[in-house]
């Protein structure tokens, strides 16, 4: 029966997994198989617990971006704040930038911040607006203004490049494309994936654009092949099956989306697709939890991993994740549930008692969190 139990998932992987490019790889993850709790795994090899200082002109709300970069952490939030804060790696606030408004070196609506490495900038993305605001990013002040051909929901900076996204959002209906390739003067030099107009302005996924070393990756909302730019041409890298909890279709509209996400049945999108020197990582939501589904490039083996609080030195949740990169996963913890951990217990659990040296460790170690102070970040190094 096990054999048969086997060969069935063996089938179903096959069959879930057809292309039209016989060769392209299919990654399957069973999710029928017990889960792993993700510090069992050879992925993380260290972290770092940093709590964001709290002051009246630095409250922050949902973080929807943080980038490590040498000794510094930038936090962006793009909705009611829209703004970037930055702190040092023991989480002292350094600098804000916060500049709302119609004039030259002012954004209407921040979407995304990257770090320029090659030219040691920190930029800023205002999607309404079409403009690009760059900071140096030793002094931070303010080095230009840059129209952009797009108006643009994400970008990544390249050697010489850039490549923007456009978040689904057609401007022009003869030019309705997502990835946009610019030189260092935002020349238009190339255009791909077209937008499938059952997705106009639609997104699910929270970061659509990844890089690892000199390959760009980038993930639709609209099936669960990753696909490979290398700004003349979009290849697929490979495809991924997630087995009982696959979609009936390879590709489904906006509609049919918003209806499969009633259901805990089903995986409806990978949020982030990332690759390590060693795995391939998919961010995904399974049965409303937070999953993260591993693939071992070297032995070919794939896991399913549940994110697990850390109990090492301290006693923390895993946290919301907010990036992985190809070095990190950042996380973030709310400070209402730092404020628990060090009070040892809440009405459902005796921490303290489960993990006395950690609660005590963390009572000598970090300042007293309240309730309503900045979250934590959690950087996990890869």
């Amino acid at each position: 029966m096990r054999k048969l139990h086997y060969i069935i998932i063996l089938i179903i992987c096959l069959s879930g997994c057809k292309h039209e490019n016989t060769n392209t790889q299919c990654i399957y993850f069973d999710f029928t198989r017990h889960m792993k709790d993700i510090h069992t795994m050879d992925l993380i090899k260290d972290y770092k617990l940093i709590p964001l200082e709290t002051r009246d002109s630095v409250i922050i709300g949902k973080i929807d971006k943080a980038i490590l970069y040498r000794d510094r952490i930038y936090i962006a939030t793009f909705h009611r704040e829209q703004a970037v804060y930055i702190f040092n790696l023991q989480g002292k606030f350094l600098h804000k930038i916060n500049k709302i408004g119609r004039r030259p070196e002012e954004y209407l609506q921040l979407s995304d911040i990257f770090i320029d490495q090659n030219n040691q900038t920190l930029n800023l993305l205002s999607r309404i607006d079409a403009k690009l605001l760059t900071y140096d990013i030793n002094n931070l002040n303010i080095i230009k203004s840059s129209p952009l051909p797009k108006a643009f929901y994400k970008m990544i900076s390249l050697k010489d490049h850039y490549l923007g996204h456009s978040g689904n959002y057609t401007q022009n209906k003869n030019e309705p494309y997502n990835l946009w390739y610019m030189d260092s003067d935002f020349k238009i030099m190339n255009k791909a994936m077209a937008i499938d107009s059952l997705w106009e302005s639609k997104m699910t996924n929270i970061r659509p654009l990844s890089i690892y070393k000199d390959t760009i990756y980038y993930i639709t909302p609209t099936d669960f092949n990753i696909y490979r730019y290398d700004g003349k041409e979009v290849t697929i890298s490979h495809t991924v099956n997630f087995g009982k909890c696959q979609l009936p279709s390879e590709q489904i509209s906006y509609d049919e989306y918003k209806k499969f996400c009633l259901s805990p049945d089903y995986i409806t999108a990978i949020r982030i697709f990332q690759e390590t020197p060693n795995y391939y990582l998919y961010w995904i939501v399974e049965s409303g939890q937070d999953r993260l589904c591993i693939h071992d490039k070297n032995n070919q083996e794939s896991t399913i991993c549940e994110l697990a609080p850390y109990s090492g030195k301290y006693f923390i949740s895993f946290g919301d994740i907010i990036d992985i990169t190809q070095d990190h996963i950042i996380t973030s913890i709310e400070a209402s549930e730092m404020s628990e951990y060090l009070k040892g217990y809440n009405e459902y659990v005796n921490f303290e008692k489960d993990y006395p040296e950690q609660i005590q460790r963390m009572r000598k170690e970090l300042p007293d969190i309240k309730e309503n102070d900045n979250p934590c970040i959690v950087i996990y190094s890869l």
